[in-house]
């Protein structure tokens, strides 16, 4: 399942708004569509929408603007067949289900033993981080049935992790052909993952005295809940996605090397949240690597997420006058510098320290001001603050003072 197109009406600060989003595949990969603004702006709320209209579950937040007269309109591509799915009234206080038969039972309630299910994942990322523990006392069976279950509510835990590196590792040591194969391939595919997303380390193998994952980092070897919380972060929502996948190829018999080729819609918000700036120029390139055709829609406050993948699509939420507005700002961002994004329009961030700045505007302003005498002793001011930089600025002095 893939969304083409969004409408809003009186959803959030948006009296309308229209997306169209990147969704077919470029060179065998699934496209990104990332949605920055300013706080307030309504960049989580378009996320929200679409969770609500799929799902039709109670969010944190009420979102609709107008009870009487609002609506969430989505095109979506669903196989082979394009469908019009409409929200447009409450139901029990939530946006009603655009197509309950379609999303909405399973994104409640799972799918029912015996159930075809579909070919395809959804999943949902907050900045949310689980507390529980990691520890567990046996291995528990995966319950295929609840992979959609609950996932607009991003109800992940610590312990699931944990159980699901463990019962692939149980798996690939099957007498049983099948569940060797399956265990020995999705054991490679975690670990893939897992080395993808560990500063200098690695994923060793799982201790299974006590049922730990243990990776090396650094030379030590380290259970999951020692890793900082941006590699954990990422190494549980990419693992638990890849269990959703898992969990679909067993309901539907499918094997196993189609797993990472799972098609698939995933909601991403401020994923940046747990992320050095390293790991946020790197997240949205790990992700079409490891899950090439899933389609991404993500929010973000990072102008290193804005910046880190060439031919991404990018709207920008900006508030109006009583109302926020979006724009299609691609060709604005596509391939732009990081320190560019930075300062760009939305993201207006200069590169100096407020002092400098306010320097700056100052001989800006004298300069268009023909205050030439003013301009040039700023100009001075900055060089002698910061002459790597600045010291261009007394250059025609510099010059007249080597022609005397």
């Amino acid at each position: 399942m893939y969304i083409k197109r969004l409408y809003l009406k009186n959803i959030g600060p948006f009296n309308e708004a229209e997306l169209n989003f990147a969704w077919e595949a470029t060179a065998g990969k699934q496209p990104v569509t990332v949605i920055t603004g300013t706080n307030g702006a309504g960049k989580s709320i378009i996320i929200d929408a679409i969770r609500g209209a799929l799902s039709g579950q109670r969010l944190e937040r009420s979102i609709v603007a107008d009870a009487s007269d609002f609506r969430v309109e989505i095109e979506a591509r669903v196989g082979d067949q394009d469908l019009r799915l409409v929200s447009e009234r409450l139901f029990d206080g939530n946006i009603s289900c655009a197509d309950y038969n379609l999303t909405g039972k399973y994104l409640q309630h799972g799918y029912q033993a015996g159930e075809q299910a579909h070919p395809w994942v959804i999943d949902y990322w907050s900045s949310r981080t689980p507390t529980d523990s990691f520890s567990i006392q046996g291995i528990a069976n995966i319950r295929h049935e609840e992979v959609m279950k609950n996932v607009m509510l991003d109800r992940k835990s610590n312990l699931q992790l944990t159980n699901f590196i463990c019962h692939v590792d149980y798996l690939r040591s099957s007498d049983v052909p099948e569940e060797k194969e399956t265990g020995a391939f999705l054991y490679e595919q975690i670990k893939r993952a897992i080395d993808l997303c560990v500063d200098n380390g690695r994923f060793k193998y799982v201790r299974r005295t006590d049922l730990q994952p243990i990776i090396e980092q650094n030379g030590s070897e380290v259970t999951l809940d020692k890793l900082s919380s941006g590699n954990i972060f990422l190494i549980e929502h990419i693992v638990l996605l890849m269990c959703k996948m898992y969990s679909v190829a067993t309901l539907r018999k499918a094997p196993v090397a189609q797993i990472p080729e799972t098609p698939g819609l995933l909601l991403i918000d401020e994923v940046e949240t747990h992320l050095h700036p390293k790991w946020q120029k790197a997240i949205l390139s790990i992700l079409r690597e490891m899950f090439p055709r899933v389609q991404i829609i993500l929010t973000t406050h990072s102008p290193f997420i804005v910046s880190s993948l060439p031919g991404m699509c990018v709207y920008t939420c900006k508030p109006q006058p009583g109302r926020s507005m979006v724009f299609d700002e691609t060709d604005i961002y596509d391939r732009l510098p990081v320190d560019e994004v930075l300062m760009s329009d939305v993201f207006n961030v200069p590169p100096f320290n407020n002092r400098i700045s306010r320097l700056q505007h100052e001989r800006k302003t004298a300069i268009a001001a023909n205050q030439t005498a003013k301009a040039k002793e700023i100009a001075k001011e900055l060089s002698r603050i910061n002459p790597e930089y600045f010291a261009y600025l007394d250059i025609e002095d510099k010059l007249k003072a080597l022609g005397r």
